[in-house]
């Protein structure tokens, strides 16, 4: 026979109210920073930062603008982008549209992505982010 729990029972998340869910959403995209920036610790770099942006993760050297995107795609798989250069864009134009943006994060020609290059699991994803601005060395 069953006993009766004297846990509160816990509702779906389409109970929630809106701020407890965004609250809820928040500590969960700050610990995928945090996790990124655990992972980028782990390998002795110092030089790439790491920023959230939604859902997404924003990395960059430091000093300079995003040159990678990590993008949750489900479960414990990660996507990897690179920003898009466009060569039209002038220095000027470049500074100009960086008091516009967040790092990287935002949108328009001087912002666009390549589409994912790799899905992976986070540590791998975050160390092929690493490895592609030699920031790290390959081991092997």
């Amino acid at each position: 026979m069953l006993q009766p729990s004297a846990e509160p029972i816990v509702r779906g998340s389409g109970d929630r109210p809106r701020a407890a869910h965004a609250a809820s959403q928040e500590r969960a995209r700050r610990s995928l920073v945090e996790r990124v920036r655990e992972k980028i610790a782990s390998l002795g770099c110092d030089r790439v930062w790491a920023r959230g942006a939604g859902s997404q993760v924003l990395l960059g050297l430091r000093g300079e603008d995003a040159y990678a995107r990590l993008t949750p795609v489900r479960d414990s798989l990660f996507g990897l982008a690179f920003r898009a250069e466009h060569p039209e864009h002038s220095e000027h134009a470049e500074q100009a549209e960086q008091g516009k943006r967040d790092e990287g994060a935002g949108s328009g020609p001087a912002s666009s992505w390549h589409p994912l290059l790799l899905v992976d699991a986070l540590e791998d994803v975050v160390e092929y982010a690493l490895i592609a601005v030699d920031a790290v060395r390959v081991q092997g």
